[in-house]
């Protein structure tokens, strides 16, 4: 596992993916913090307008990924869910640092399941680009940081402006 800051390289003969316009989301819980921490506050709300859809989804995750140098996660999409929620599933060895081996295969085997290897990200099957950018963030603070990194703090605000900007270069 790696910590720290990533350095990517962005690549402008990226492929482009259809998008569909879409009415800006309500207010996220923890807007107030991005607009504190972020670079560019603005840039990230603009990426609420923009939806994507299942294919156009995993063109970018893949392409960010790469760019981070992780792996790509396990996608389910599902229909009732809104196009501005989202979800990020830590990857098995995220569980391990932060309860130990032998806690996390008791917990597979009580009612968990098999955790995703990789992660997961859950999304509905349309999904406005800044969700997206949001739960990739999430995916590169469990793969690259600390494993107690909080969850909507300054180290990810920073991973969201990462994202954020990757994901706007491919749309």
């Amino acid at each position: 596992m790696r910590y720290g800051h990533v350095m990517y390289q962005s690549d402008t003969t990226r492929q482009r993916v259809a998008t569909t316009a879409i009415e800006p989301g309500p207010k996220r819980r923890h807007a107030a913090r991005v607009v504190q921490f972020s670079k560019d506050p603005d840039f990230l709300l603009s990426l609420d307008r923009v939806a994507l859809d299942a294919h156009g989804v995993r063109t970018i995750a893949t392409s960010v990924c790469t760019d981070f140098g992780i792996p790509l996660p396990v996608f389910k999409f599902h229909a009732r869910r809104s196009p501005y929620t989202g979800a990020c599933e830590r990857p098995r060895s995220s569980w391990v640092e932060l309860l130990g081996e032998s806690k996390v295969m008791s917990n597979e085997a009580n009612g968990w399941g098999a955790l995703p290897v990789d992660g997961a990200i859950r999304l509905g099957r349309s999904t406005t680009a800044m969700t997206l950018a949001h739960e990739l963030a999430h995916h590169a603070v469990f793969h690259l940081d600390p494993p107690n990194t909080p969850a909507h703090g300054r180290l990810w605000v920073l991973r969201f402006d990462q994202t954020g900007f990757l994901v706007g270069e491919a749309i």
